[in-house]
């Protein structure tokens, strides 16, 4: 299932709902486990996860795929024996582990952006430096609308007037973006070698992806 939905969320960004129809009968493999969970920590990790995510989604910071993909694992993986540490992924810590190693990753490369761009971002504000570099990148404006899934962070104006913004919501339309800034460079307003800075829109259900595996690897060191 994870495989099948992160290839899709790659290329993309989306997921049919009916693909999840598919996998949902994948639940009931909690009927199987349900006998070795605690249930207050199989519950405490369960709901914690997807209150987090449904908070997510409503702020427009996550689509409704990743949600979906955490309720189908939650369930059908409540319980896993991780080749390192079981412990508490044994007895139900499972759904919360997976967003635990999901949400490291996602830093990592947070972090690997930033050590990389922070040099790029020198007069601004040091939490706008900060934020910028971790979910930016600079590119030329001819590559930007010639790009896919990228967001413009350097916003600019009819007049040609640029400010920069820290986020998008995921109900924009990066085809909207790359139509406007074409439209600015035909009228003159931008060339095509300016540096703007953007935002990628993140698949998340890799990182999903990855959290489980290394879940299913390594647990957690604690019992």
């Amino acid at each position: 299932m994870l495989v099948h939905t992160s290839i899709l969320d790659i290329r993309t960004r989306e997921v049919d709902p009916k693909i999840w129809l598919l996998y949902s009968p994948l639940i009931l493999f909690f009927l199987l486990q349900f006998h070795f969970l605690n249930l207050f920590i199989f519950t405490y990790s369960f709901l914690s996860t997807i209150m987090i995510f449904f908070a997510f989604y409503k702020l427009s910071m996550m689509g409704g795929a990743d949600l979906f993909a955490l309720l189908i694992l939650g369930l059908a993986n409540a319980r896993v024996q991780p080749l390192l540490f079981g412990g508490l992924s044994e007895v139900g810590l499972e759904p919360l582990v997976v967003v635990l190693y999901a949400s490291v990753s996602i830093v990592i490369t947070g972090v690997l952006n930033l050590i990389r761009n922070l040099r790029h971002t020198k007069g601004l504000p040091f939490s706008v430096r900060l934020l910028l570099s971790m979910t930016g990148k600079r590119i030329k404006v001819r590559d930007f609308v010639n790009s896919k899934f990228l967001f413009p962070l350097t916003e600019v104006d009819s007049q040609g007037e640029k400010r920069i913004r820290l986020s998008f919501s995921i109900d924009e339309d990066d085809r909207e973006w790359r139509d406007k800034y074409r439209e600015l460079m035909m009228e003159g307003k931008l060339s095509g070698e300016d540096i703007i800075w953007v935002a990628w829109g993140v698949p998340v259900l890799p990182f999903i992806f990855l959290g489980y595996l290394l879940s299913i690897i390594i647990g957690i060191p604690i019992s």
